[in-house]
């Protein structure tokens, strides 16, 4: 499935998103960011599933335009963008080997983890695979 795709049907699942008018404003960059995870091998899909989870692709209040990842390991406070997000989902699949194993490794820094607050690793595959088959 095209990142395009895969990004309005996401739209569809959640018509309601808080920044909306933000999100529909970067459409276009959203799904080119998106299909940038493509150089380290990561999906499209799972980069925009993981975009929306963690920041509404950049757009929600707060984020600073992060995408779910710091900039940088001993900067933890400062946002980072699609790179940095496809980066450590491609780390996370590097040390897990499967991407169920990244999405735990991106939340929690281990292939096997438990999520105590926010969306879990499980939420963002059932997400991914129901958008993206």
């Amino acid at each position: 499935m095209t990142s395009s795709a895969v990004f309005l049907a996401l739209l569809a699942l959640f018509p309601r998103l808080g920044r909306l008018p933000c999100v529909v404003a970067h459409a276009p960059r959203i799904v080119a960011q998106a299909d940038a995870g493509r150089e380290l091998g990561v999906p499209p899909g799972l980069v925009l599933v993981v975009g929306l989870l963690e920041s509404q692709w950049g757009c929600a209040r707060g984020s600073g335009g992060c995408w779910g990842a710091p900039a940088h390991a001993s900067t933890p406070d400062v946002a980072g963008g699609v790179r940095e997000t496809v980066s450590a989902l491609d780390l996370g699949w590097s040390r897990c080997g499967t991407w169920s194993g990244a999405l735990h490794h991106f939340r929690c820094g281990g292939c096997r983890c438990v999520v105590s607050a926010g969306y879990t690793p499980e939420d963002a595959m059932r997400l991914w695979l129901r958008v993206d088959p």
